[in-house]
């Protein structure tokens, strides 16, 4: 048996494990919640007044339960300039948003409630096995070495969430962030959505749906089933076998995005390999497809560690140009080669070397299956293996 037919008969077997429900099976193997490294001292409950009040629960800041958190100066710097607001969304799930606003020249908090409409605001999706505690020091490095305000949606069923994971609810907590972000008077064409991993799939939603400033995928897949296919180009794939179970359909999105798109990739890349970032690089139509950043030594978790310089290069570049477009209304996405960029007035801050959470399942689940077996969630977090004959 070759290995698509192995794996789309793993498939299979998993489908009928899952009661023949094709959302348990997407989200089976695609939501691994940890552990909850945060919870939200509540402030104001709830708001009575002020931008998108009405769909805020309440509101409070972010403190860590984890000791390696509470003990990390980036961690902690992020944790007191942060604002946390706990939405509704469409669902009636409550989740929480993280706000941290960006740095002034002096490196001084700059107020989130203050200029609006005139700065950018990056609306982070986070990958499937992390939480936006654990990612408090990558925002707060974000937000210190772009100078650009950074937004963390939680998922449906992770952290302080309510509910439990599912496709459909991280789409919506996507879109109740961009619209709590809006009523706070944020224009959406001054957002620009940054998915990582699995939170590209919310995020590609987000930007076909609404008229964004920009999009970063970050090791983005082409479609939740297309992960596990061993051998994309060969017939049997399970992409086609079980197109009916497909979920995240980026390369579909990609038509449909019509603001600049930024994709980053390592070469490396054992979780989902790299081919899905350099094919949905080259679905994104080519007056808005931004030049792909794919280090070759690089794997799913490490593309800043190994080159933190390089990384905030690409990004600044990318954001000074999304800048550019929107204060110049220009139709068509300014290359690196074409455009001048602005020399900041201002030293950039020095890189610290830092390391990354990890974002992506670590039990295997992704080349498991592509090896023709299957590692399947049950039971509240159990694992078992079924592997075609």
């Amino acid at each position: 048996m070759g290995s698509n037919c192995a794996v789309s008969t793993s498939i299979g077997c998993i489908f009928c494990c899952q009661g023949c429900n094709a959302e348990k099976l997407q989200n089976a193997f695609t939501f691994v919640p940890p552990e909850k490294s945060y919870d939200i001292k509540v402030e104001k409950l709830p708001l009575q007044s002020g931008p998108g009040h009405e769909l805020v629960v309440s509101s409070g800041k972010l403190v860590y339960c984890i000791p390696g958190l509470r003990g990390d100066s980036s961690y902690q710097q992020a944790a007191e300039r942060s604002e946390v607001r706990l939405l509704k969304t469409s669902f009636g799930e409550h989740i929480p948003i993280v706000w941290l606003p960006r740095m002034d020249d002096k490196g001084q908090n700059s107020s989130a409630s203050s200029g609006r409409k005139s700065r950018f605001v990056l609306l982070h999706c986070h990958g499937n096995a992390t939480d936006i505690g654990m990612m408090m020091g990558p925002f707060h490095r974000l937000s210190k070495h772009l100078g650009i305000d950074i937004v963390g949606v939680e998922y449906t069923g992770y952290g302080v969430s309510s509910g439990t994971p599912s496709v459909r609810n991280s789409l919506q907590d996507a879109e109740a962030a961009h619209a709590y972000l809006v009523a706070a008077g944020v224009p959406s064409e001054r957002i620009i959505v940054y998915g990582q991993s699995v939170g590209c799939g919310p995020a590609m939603r987000l930007a076909s749906q609404h008229q964004l400033g920009g999009v970063i995928l970050h090791s983005p897949m082409l479609s939740g089933i297309k992960v596990i296919d061993p051998q994309p180009d060969a017939s049997c794939k399970p992409s086609c076998v079980w197109h009916c179970f497909d979920f995240y359909p980026n390369y579909r999105h990609a038509k449909d995005i019509n603001c600049p798109v930024f994709v980053m990739h390592g070469q490396k890349d054992t979780i989902i390999p790299f081919y899905h970032g350099y094919r949905l690089t080259e679905a994104v139509p080519e007056p808005l497809r931004w030049p792909g950043y794919f280090p070759p030594a690089a794997g799913h978790n490490d593309i800043i560690e190994l080159d933190t310089g390089a990384y905030f290069e690409k990004m600044r570049e990318f954001i000074r140009c999304i800048k550019q477009r929107s204060d110049h209304n220009a139709g068509l996405v300014a290359r690196p080669s074409q455009v001048s960029m602005a020399i900041p007035t201002n030293e950039e801050p020095e890189l610290e070397a830092a390391s990354e959470p990890n974002v992506g399942p670590k039990d295997g689940r992704y080349q498991k299956l592509r090896q023709g077996g299957l590692m399947t969630v049950v039971n509240g977090g159990a694992a078992r293996e079924i592997r075609a004959s």
